[in-house]
């Protein structure tokens, strides 16, 4: 029992356990703004964590994963405005909803090999404006008006305090890490891993890259629509403009290459790098200069550390030499 509890799986477990009970515990405390700045965090963590769960273990480049935030956030606003169910239902109709779409396209796209590479990411790229115009048509999901959110969550719990909003966020980060932790150390990870360095290698060793490609595709995309339905409340009025923007994809992309996806914690350390980086920036100067100055970060990270700043970190250090230039 000792054994299980002190090993180094064990330990990584309870430590994701333990700071995600600590930051709800702690950070409802603070002030709006703490609070408002600490929900959208949490949401970048978890876009970026599953993000890597899938693109950054197997190589796939994937620009839809904002695609899977949207529909996660229209779906959770349709099921509130359209039903009496609560926010649960409607939060687990769009993870779901967005699994069920990743899951469709996957099982269409992995079959061949040609979808590889940059024609993948041009494939979900193209589905990201596919699923923005029909939304924008369909009016029991928009139709080109928008959606009002708050008024259908009035009274409710999700809707009573923004800390609660807060809370929901903090969880689904938790949940996200541990789902990357459990990759990372086990034969899924080791398999995702295996395509990225050679797919046709890990194929020929006998690993189901097809199956494990779709079924990671669809886990990080229904991570991703479950995180549209807090922002669905948080945001109070959704429109097709700022829901299925590609700055969330980009921006998501830039924190996970910051972070490094050699490590599992890598996207959390892009996220927290990257938003507390812009949110200094946003107090000194304008918009355009945090954008400026957090590209130009990614370029220096890229250039001098190409394996983000935790593969940076945790790289080995050459051994001590003597005087005569010998290892001791």
């Amino acid at each position: 029992m000792t054994r299980h509890i002190t090993s180094p799986m064990a330990r990584q477990v309870l430590t994701v356990v333990a700071v995600t009970g600590l930051a709800c515990a702690l950070l409802p405390l603070g002030s709006n703004f703490v609070v408002s700045f600490g929900s959208q965090f949490m949401l970048w963590i978890t876009l970026a964590v599953s993000w890597s769960l899938f693109s950054g273990n197997s190589g796939y480049a994937s620009f839809g994963h904002g695609v899977f935030f949207g529909v996660g956030t229209y779906i959770t606003a349709a099921v509130l405005r359209s039903t009496d169910m609560g926010f649960p239902v409607a939060m687990l109709a769009g993870g779901l909803a967005a699994g069920a779409l990743a899951l469709a396209v996957g099982l269409a796209v992995f079959s061949s090999s040609r979808f590889a590479g940059d024609l993948f990411g041009l494939v979900t790229l193209a589905m990201a404006f596919i699923v923005t115009t029909v939304v924008a048509n369909v009016p029991a999901l928009d139709g080109g008006t928008g959606v009002f959110i708050r008024e259908h969550v009035a009274g409710s719990w999700i809707g009573e305090d923004t800390r609660h909003v807060y809370l929901v966020c903090t969880a689904l980060a938790g949940l996200t890490a541990l789902v990357a932790l459990g990759a990372s150390a086990t034969r899924w990870g080791t398999a995702l891993r295996s395509i990225r360095d050679d797919e046709t290698v890990a194929q020929s060793l006998g690993v189901p890259t097809y199956r494990y490609k779709v079924a990671t595709f669809a886990v990080s995309a229904a991570l991703a629509g479950l995180a549209g339905a807090p922002q669905a409340v948080y945001l109070g009025y959704v429109e097709t403009s700022s829901v299925f923007t590609l700055n969330i994809p980009l921006m998501v992309i830039m924190m996970t290459i910051l972070g490094g996806t050699t490590r599992w914690y890598g996207p959390i350390v892009g996220a927290a790098s990257v938003a507390i980086l812009r949110e200094a920036l946003l107090d000194v100067g304008s918009p355009e200069l945090a954008q400026i100055v957090t590209g130009l970060t990614l370029v220096v990270v890229i250039a001098l550390m190409p394996r983000g700043l935790t593969g940076f970190l945790s790289r080995p250090r050459p051994l001590a030499t003597t005087r005569a230039g010998t290892s001791p």
